[in-house]
């Protein structure tokens, strides 16, 4: 659970890119800043999305809030892990 929503708000911050393609995940993981990532989840909408048949994924998307999501990230530093650079 508490890399749940770092988790959730990379993975709604990245469509452009899976994070499967990373070169170096430590580097993706030190883009976000999770401090602000866990800020952007409404953790009663999380919880809501969890349940024992699993994760609703969409429900689960549902609750980040995009744009506070997409200041947890450092694009450079994402872009540098994802390429490989």
């Amino acid at each position: 659970m508490k890399y749940l929503l770092p988790a959730a708000a990379l993975a709604t911050l990245l469509p452009f890119a899976s994070i499967a393609m990373a070169q170096d995940l430590n580097k993706l993981a030190e883009a976000v800043d999770t401090d602000k990532a866990a800020e952007s989840v409404d953790t009663d909408k999380m919880s809501e999305a969890v349940s024992a048949d699993g994760v609703d994924m969409q429900k689960a998307a549902d609750a980040v809030d995009k744009e506070k999501a997409m200041d947890s990230v450092d694009v450079d530093k994402a872009k540098e892990a994802l390429l490989g650079q």
